[in-house]
Parts: C-alpha cells; sequence; structure tokens
C-alpha cells in the first residue's frame, strides 16, 4: 500500500467521480483506475461500488475513508516537522480571513513576505463557518477571525484584540457628527446590511434579538467592499465592525451603544493539530504590527 493511492482514493471519495478526480490528481483516469483497483486487492475489500455512470462508497470504503485521510495528514505533518526542525523556511502557508479582519492582515502579510520570500501564501477569504469547514480538513492552517458566538470545542482560540460593531457612513452623512449612536435611534431609517452568515449580522442580530426595535433594510450582500462603495456615495448606512474600515479616511465609524456590543478578534487553530514554524512567525509578525498594537491601546483607553 503506497501512500499516493491512499491520497487517489480520498481524492476519488470526495468527487464520487474517476474522471473528475484524475483531472485534480494530474493523472489518467486509466492510471486512477488502476491504482485503485491495486488498492482494493491490498486490502481485500471493494472500496468503490461502480456503474456506467457514478461510483459510490462501500460500507467498507466509508469505515477506511478517516483512516486513509489521517494517514496522509500525518505523513505530511511528518514531512513539515523535519522541514521545521531543518529550519528550512520554504513551503506554503495557507490562512483563512474574514473581511472585517482583512484590513488587520494586511500589513502582516507585507512583513511576512519580506521576511521569508521562499515560503508561498495562500489566502481564503470566506465567512468563519466556511473557514471552519477548511481548518477542520486541514485545508488551512489557522483564521484570522472574530471568535464565533456558537461553540467549537475542536477549535482553539487566541485572543487578539476587542473590537465593536458601528454604524457606518460616508463623512458626508447627517449622522457623521454623532460621537456614538443606539440601534433603537435607527429604527425606521433605511440601512443597507451585510448577509446573514456574516460574523456583522450575526452580531447584529444578536443585539436586536428581544428588542422592540424595527431595522429597516433596501439591500442585504455578502459583499463587503460593495457595501462601502455605495455608503461612499453618501445616501447609504450600513452596520460593521470598526475594524472593517481601519485605515479608511473616508468613512465614520460610529460605535453601536448597546450592551454586549463586543466582539473578540482571535486567531482560531484546530485543537491539538501540529503548528507549522511558518505560522508560529507569521502569528508573531501580526502581533507585532501596529494594526494589531493600535486596537491594542484602544482597548486600554
Amino acid at each position: 500500500m503506497e501512500l499516493r493511492q491512499l491520497k487517489y482514493f480520498v481524492k476519488s471519495a470526495e468527487y464520487l467521480n474517476f474522471s473528475v478526480a484524475a483531472k485534480h490528481l494530474y493523472i489518467t483516469q486509466s492510471t486512477l483506475s488502476q491504482q485503485i483497483k491495486q488498492l482494493e486487492y491490498e486490502l481485500g475489500f471493494e472500496l468503490f461500488l461502480r456503474n456506467s455512470r457514478h461510483i459510490s462508497l462501500t460500507e467498507a470504503g466509508e469505515e477506511f475513508l478517516p483512516f486513509a485521510r489521517k494517514t496522509i495528514l500525518d505523513a505530511e505533518d511528518g514531512v513539515q516537522r523535519l522541514h521545521d526542525l531543518q529550519h528550512v523556511k520554504t513551503g506554503t502557508l495557507r490562512v483563512g480571513v474574514t473581511y472585517s479582519l482583512s484590513t488587520v492582515l494586511t500589513e502582516g502579510l507585507i512583513s511576512f513576505m519580506k521576511t521569508f520570500p521562499g515560503i508561498k501564501l495562500e489566502i481564503f477569504y470566506k465567512t468563519v463557518d466556511e473557514l471552519l469547514v477548511l481548518l477542520r480538513e486541514h485545508k488551512v492552517d489557522f483564521i484570522l477571525s472574530y471568535k464565533p458566538l456558537s461553540d467549537a470545542p475542536d477549535v482553539d482560540s487566541m485572543p487578539l484584540f476587542e473590537n465593536t460593531l458601528a454604524l457606518v457612513v460616508s463623512k458626508e452623512h447627517p449622522l457623521a457628527s454623532c460621537k456614538k449612536i443606539k440601534l433603537s435611534e435607527l429604527s425606521g431609517k433605511p440601512l443597507i446590511l451585510p448577509s446573514k452568515g456574516l460574523q456583522a449580522r450575526t452580531m447584529l442580530d444578536k443585539l436586536v434579538d428581544g428588542k422592540n426595535i424595527e431595522l429597516v433594510y433596501k439591500l442585504e450582500l455578502n459583499e463587503t467592499n460593495i457595501l462601502l462603495q455605495m455608503v461612499a456615495t453618501g445616501n447609504y448606512a450600513t452596520i460593521l465592525s470598526t475594524s472593517a474600515v481601519f485605515g479608511k479616511t473616508r468613512f465614520k465609524a460610529i460605535p453601536l451603544d448597546e450592551p454586549g456590543n463586543v466582539m473578540e478578534a482571535s486567531l482560531l487553530r484546530l485543537e491539538g493539530a501540529y503548528q507549522k514554524s511558518a505560522a508560529k512567525e507569521f502569528i508573531d509578525i501580526l502581533l507585532n504590527t501596529e494594526a494589531v498594537k493600535r486596537r491594542l491601546m484602544n482597548m486600554f483607553e
């Protein structure tokens, strides 16, 4: 049994299509089929049910799949540990980030790329729920996000700083002079909001829950850049974390004056998973960026 055969099996189980799996593995379909048959022969079990249209996992395939995945991950971790022991500053670091904290990430990215030019960075920009799936599948090394409101016992959370939700307007907006604002003051006023599933919206819904407040919104959007473009016209207001507009001088972030309006920016890592040296170096650089330091200072002002 070879490690590549396990990789072929896992990829085939992922797509349940030998042709598609072969394309992603950069091999021919006949080579893939041959290697799967060889693996089945060595195991003494059929792993897939085959017909002319599609394939599916057998009971044995279902049982074997998590062990195959673990074996591949253990082998990759072993190689990474050897690289780290040799202080080899090469390889790939995969980082997940939610939009609200993308401005915090930028400074760290630039510094890391200058310090470790031999390490390839892959950045995944998604919702926290989508990123947690990638983390559990070992497809990202860590996540920069606000701590999820729901429990995730298999995820270790390292606090960075606290942040709040704010009404985000252009500097020409009639409310731009406000120092803070209550949700009740926004009742009935037209808003454009981030879509459900984005962390700012999840936090907003939590703050509104149980209160006699009706927020009127003309638009829901899962693309925060477009929300900000519309806000920049001066005709609209939205609700985002203050970090989402950090360094963006065209906007004014007016904190929501509501109890419980605290969001904890965190680094999320899989509990018990091996942490690459590159990840440790990146986190150290991130903690020393001005973006993080300024937010830490704001917590104690």
